[in-house]
């Protein structure tokens, strides 16, 4: 079954909003309205985040009716703290991000295996990346 894009970026990103790790208003959605208005500004202190889902090339997966492919693709949660507030709270959060997305499945889309990528720093941020690597169909 093609799973279409739109149910894949709802799909995760329902995922997304139903982790406990991080309060909602601490998560930027990709192309989102913000409540109020305006853009997404980072909290002043604590963790935060950026959701982002990032398609790979799709794959024939079969023939039945009509053709059937497959999408794969990861999921880039960009995690952040200020710089100099060390690494427990965002190492504490990139944890529990893959707790809550590895070895995940609802329906024809699965998240597979998640990794994490130190981006470094950058003016006054410290970054992190989540990579959920995902299939849909």
């Amino acid at each position: 079954m093609t799973v279409p894009f739109e149910t894949v970026r709802k799909t995760l990103t329902a995922r997304m909003a139903s982790f406990g790790g991080i309060g909602q208003d601490r998560i930027e959605y990709a192309n989102s309205p913000t409540p109020g208005g305006g853009s997404f500004q980072p909290p002043a202190d604590g963790v935060w985040c950026a959701f982002e889902i990032q398609y790979a090339t799709a794959a024939f997966a079969g023939m039945a009716d009509r053709p059937h492919f497959r999408r794969p693709g990861q999921v880039v949660i960009q995690c952040f703290c200020r710089k100099g507030a060390g690494l427990s709270a965002i190492n504490t959060l990139a944890d529990g991000l893959s707790d809550h997305f590895q070895a995940w499945q609802h329906g024809h889309i699965e998240c597979l295996e998640v990794s994490q990528h130190v981006v470094g720093t950058f003016n006054d941020y410290y970054q992190i990346n989540v990579n959920v690597r995902f299939r849909a169909g």
